[in-house]
């Protein structure tokens, strides 16, 4: 549930933080050397930064729709040659972070692409990288938008132009549904086909949106002086993602369950 978001997360916070002429996100002079997913006691003195989750409560919202409250905490971790020195890496990490994340009230979440194995943050890698299959859902989708525009607006208010992202996400899942009813879609790998049916099989949604995404906790140091020159910032995340009730049962059900 958590691990694609934690990916996203990480992908995040790497693109927009500082960098130096190694490409490393770096925090004054310092790299990030280490990105762990899950918490550890055992951590490496230079600055790590360390995301896990706490807990995904499911409240029903409305008639055939739930929605998650995501709990995510960053924290970093980081020893210099001084106390003062590290309290001071400690703090502006964590501040950068913060800034960092301020900025994505809403994140795209992605499984790792079925085409080319490849983890992007933005449904647009599709329509960009496999423009070859997705174009004619593209277009489909745009046609069905501007279709549905005209029979509630004038014909003197043309249709909007649909967010990139939002219609290659539209496009990926018409294609989804194509290959999980058997549709033989054109060009598509036999790989990539696999990939899909797999998803389908295990419940796995290709791209999930997360909203009202806001910093509740911001720690910018935990102050101790019980760890000599090892300091700790943790910031915690909370975010909402709705999904479909698509079953309900009862007879959802084989007449024989084994």
């Amino acid at each position: 549930m958590l691990e694609k978001v934690f990916d996203t997360i990480q992908g995040i916070l790497y693109n927009d933080l500082p960098k130096n002429s190694a490409g490393k996100s770096v925090v004054y002079d310092r790299p990030i050397e280490r990105w762990f997913i899950g918490q550890r006691q055992i951590k490496p003195s230079n600055i790590s930064v360390t995301i896990y989750g706490n807990s995904s409560p499911l409240n029903d919202v409305a008639f055939g729709f739930q929605e998650f409250e995501h709990t995510i905490i960053i924290e970093v971790d980081a020893g210099a040659d001084n106390i003062d020195s590290s309290e001071r890496l400690i703090q502006e990490a964590s501040r950068l972070m913060m800034q960092t994340l301020r900025r994505h009230r809403k994140m795209w979440v992605l499984e790792i692409c079925p085409f080319c194995e490849k983890f992007a943050l933005s449904p647009q890698h599709y329509t960009i990288a496999h423009n070859s299959i997705l174009s004619s859902y593209v277009t489909a989708a745009t046609n069905d938008f501007s279709a549905k525009w005209a029979l509630t607006h004038p014909a003197s208010i043309t249709a909007p132009s649909l967010p990139a992202s939002g219609l290659a996400t539209e496009a990926v899942y018409r294609l989804f549904e194509d290959i999980k009813n058997g549709v033989v879609v054109a060009g598509l790998p036999d790989s990539a086909k696999r990939k899909f049916l797999r998803m389908s099989a295990d419940f796995v949604e290709p791209i999930r949106i997360l909203y009202d995404v806001k910093t509740k906790d911001n720690d910018f140091s935990d102050n101790s002086d019980g760890k000599q020159l090892f300091k700790s910032g943790k910031i915690t995340i909370q975010a909402k993602e709705i999904v479909r009730i698509e079953d309900y049962g009862p007879d959802n059900v084989p007449t024989t369950a084994y």
